[in-house]
């Protein structure tokens, strides 16, 4: 198993359309809702509840060898 570390931005944010939670970390916020569809872009600044641009995101991976026989 290999594992990378890469720095993003995260952002909590509650969307002021349904109120869904979404963990985002997009350098760009949403313009519509994920949850409903609703475009949320102007008011979407103003409903970000946490905010870290030092995050760091780990991913794990399994990596397989192929082998090709002839």
């Amino acid at each position: 198993m290999s594992a990378v570390h890469e720095r993003v931005h995260f952002r909590l944010i509650q969307t002021p359309c349904c109120g869904h939670l979404v963990c985002w970390v997009n350098p760009r916020v949403p313009s519509y809702c994920p949850e409903c569809g609703k475009y949320i872009y102007p008011e979407v600044k103003s409903c970000i509840t946490y905010d870290d641009n030092e995050a760091t995101l780990k991913i794990r991976a399994v990596l397989k060898r192929h082998v090709h026989q002839c």
